[in-house]
């Protein structure tokens, strides 16, 4: 068999080497073409930010560690989680969207790097997350969340630690639900209680948890009156809870008023309708009861609703819409 002369050979590319060469080639094109898009995506997530209706920045996990008043961290080890429940960063959440898209140019050499480590046979080592509630926190690992994404999978391995809290946080989530959070982190702080149910002591209602508190107040004073000595916090907190919030709670969602109120909680619903009970006693003293302030308060409601259903549907005749 002929062979090419020594000097011919050298200049010639090695056959095996070039089809090593091109898988790697080929990937490396893919992971640029799969940044730009990202970048792209990027761009048009934030440019559409309000008319998307949901979160789409990622939940800085100092501010919320701060907030939610978390201490205890307890290590659960190995775990597979979901990447939609990913939506908080520790350090970075300016640089990646809430879907952990990249925002800066500066992110593609290492994204483009993490992304041909994740197609290749050993693929790339576990990520470290905070847990929080429902909702995770990259501590390390931010390039492959996004890869993770861009690639289509549905979860990614990890190494958790979950921040222990009664107040519940949802993956989502965006930093002003946090700060209302706090509110209720400080109420539970100042009460003991410890909820017994999503949605138990929860207020969307500006200033609810200091009106809570102000409850309270205004129970142990009574409490004070009908016991002839001084009642601790802790047990007019207790009394509240038990006497007067989850008998009224109770009432309210057997009720079926809440379905008149979307977006609000049984806790606001309870604000309401006490507000309305100390109208009312102004007129009628101790006769109106809690039990009849509702009542009343669902009566008042639905006449008023009524009438706007009426104007809207002769509004709509009018116009022929």
């Amino acid at each position: 068999m002929a062979r090419l002369p020594e000097g011919l050979r050298a200049s010639y590319p090695d056959p095996q080497a070039a089809s090593q060469t091109a898988p790697r080639r080929l990937a490396y094109a893919r992971a640029i073409a799969d940044f730009d898009a990202a970048r792209r995506r990027a761009l048009i997530s934030d440019l559409l930010r309000p008319l998307l209706g949901r979160p789409t920045e990622l939940l800085p996990f100092d501010e919320v560690k701060e907030r939610l008043r978390l201490r205890s961290l307890v290590d659960r080890g190995l775990r597979e989680v979901p990447l939609d429940r990913i939506v908080g960063s520790l350090g970075r959440q300016r640089e990646f969207t809430r879907a952990f898209l990249p925002r800066e140019e500066s992110l593609r050499q290492r994204w483009e790097e993490v992304e041909e480590l994740a197609e290749g046979l050993r693929g790339f080592p576990p990520v470290e997350l905070y847990q929080v509630g429902e909702a995770y926190f990259v501590v390390d690992g931010h390039h492959r969340v996004s890869v993770a994404h861009r690639l289509g999978s549905p979860a990614i391995e990890a190494r958790v630690q979950e921040f222990l809290t009664p107040v519940p946080l949802g993956k989502d989530d965006s930093i002003e639900q946090v700060l209302l959070k706090q509110g209720l982190a400080d109420f539970l702080e100042a009460t003991h209680f410890a909820p017994s149910g999503a949605e138990d002591f929860v207020t969307t209602v500006p200033q609810g948890y200091d009106r809570l508190l102000e409850h309270i107040g205004g129970h142990r004073y009574f409490r004070g009156i009908e016991a002839q000595g001084e009642i601790s916090w802790r047990e007019a907190a207790e009394s509240w809870r038990d006497r007067v919030y989850r008998p009224m709670v109770e009432t309210i969602r057997d009720s079926g008023i809440l379905a008149d109120f979307p977006g609000r909680t049984p806790t606001d619903l309870y604000l309401f309708v006490m507000d309305h009970l100390a109208t009312l006693r102004e007129s009628y003293g101790d006769h109106a009861t809690p039990s009849r302030a509702l009542h009343h308060f669902e009566l008042a409601h639905r006449q008023a609703t009524g009438w706007r259903r009426r104007l809207r549907r002769a509004w709509a005749y009018l116009t022929g819409r």
